[in-house]
């Protein structure tokens, strides 16, 4: 799974998928430890993986389309995740009993404590989704901008206060949030400071536009978190040796030298998959993870592994069917070959030798023959009287 840089595109995602038709959500909170886990379970469960026209095209056969979404919390080491359906038959109505309805008053989805996403009335009278503060995020603004108010030696604490506002993501809902925030700063300025001059706050934050964001894959997120890092930024990641089965990771990529060119472009991720067919059959005979497998070919060999989980899982299996083949292909040969010789000597003994015989005239003055593989002989001319 790739997560994007910023946290607007994930709101973004989110209130493009809802105003698509996944109202169903379930969502939550999970340790950086156990989020590739919880990917993986939703991919083997709910098919979590798919392409856009894939999702479109059960939607329209009646399933239901499933989407997984997450991002790390700020200031801690865990993830908030949300898991989105449509309606339609899916395994997700029958397992996940807790599903709530974001356009129900009392099942909106939610970015922590922070945001909700509701539906609000437009100028033209259409009604969309779209982001806004809870209610305890705007009382804990009021109490921030009442406490910059009331320094009275200097204006920095309140121009602090306005300048994080700004910095909000400009939804629509936010935006209206954020005036009102305005107004009421105004109005506390001007009860409280009297004497002071008279102070405008700056302006509301700018309009969220849609575009494509950087995104970086889960398992590097997890990683950098797990090591005290900020999960985005340019900085390597220095990886630990923590559990038996990282230690047998490391041994094997120092072991196994094959030599060969590490292959680049469309078709590297196949051939590869190709030549460490025995090391991946053997990887799961141990009962390794699909993305435990996964990682340690991106670690030994690079971007052409940094692909979704559930990919990977059907690249490996039409990988290892490519691998039998040549087996089987031998295998066919030394049992039919034989018998297709037989079969030929056989036909060989039983075809009979072509009849020869001399044809009358009427049989050739009609032009048809009678039988197959006969061969029309003429002797001598007709004579005249035969001919009339």
């Amino acid at each position: 799974m790739q997560i994007p840089v910023h946290k607007t595109s994930v709101m973004q995602a989110l209130q493009s998928a809802v105003a698509r038709g996944y109202v169903w959500h379930v969502s939550g909170v999970v340790s950086a430890e156990k989020l590739l886990a919880l990917e993986e379970k939703f991919a083997e469960r709910y098919d979590i993986g798919l392409s856009r026209w894939q999702r479109c095209r059960q939607r329209k056969q009646g399933a239901a389309g499933v989407r997984f979404f997450a991002y790390p919390e700020q200031g801690t080491t865990r993830f908030l995740w949300w898991l989105l359906f449509t309606d339609g038959e899916n395994a997700a109505f029958q397992q996940e009993h807790g599903r709530r309805k974001a356009s129900d008053r009392n099942g909106r989805l939610c970015w922590g404590t922070e945001f909700e996403l509701v539906q609000l009335p437009s100028l033209k009278g259409k009604i969309s989704w779209s982001w806004r503060m809870t209610r305890e995020r705007m009382q804990e603004w009021q109490g921030e901008i009442q406490a910059a108010i009331r320094t009275t030696r200097n204006d920095e604490a309140i121009k602090a206060v306005m300048a994080r506002l700004v910095r909000l993501p400009g939804f629509k809902g936010v935006r209206q949030q954020v005036f009102e925030l305005h107004g009421f700063a105004k109005k506390d300025w001007g009860r409280i400071r009297r004497k002071a001059k008279s102070w405008e706050p700056p302006a509301r934050p700018g309009y969220v536009r849609f575009r494509s964001d950087e995104t970086v894959p889960a398992a590097q997120v997890v990683q950098r978190l797990l090591m005290g890092q900020t999960p985005f930024g340019t900085e390597p990641v220095i990886l630990k040796q923590e559990s038996p089965e990282e230690e047998t990771m490391a041994v094997v990529n120092a072991d196994r030298k094959t030599g060969l060119p590490i292959p680049r472009g469309r078709d590297a991720c196949r051939v590869l998959l190709v030549r460490e067919a025995e090391q991946i059959q053997t990887f799961i005979a141990e009962r390794w993870s699909y993305e435990s497998i996964r990682l340690w070919l991106l670690d030994r060999y690079g971007e052409a592994f940094d692909i979704p989980l559930p990919a990977f899982r059907e690249r490996v299996r039409r990988a290892l069917q490519v691998k039998a083949a040549p087996v089987l292909k031998e295998v066919s040969r030394a049992t039919i070959q034989p018998v297709l010789v037989v079969e030929q000597a056989e036909e060989k003994k039983n075809e009979q030798p072509e009849k020869t015989r001399r044809l009358s005239w009427e049989e050739k003055r009609a032009g048809r023959f009678p039988g197959s593989g006969t061969t029309v002989v003429h002797n001598s001319k007709p004579n005249r009287d035969e001919l009339y």
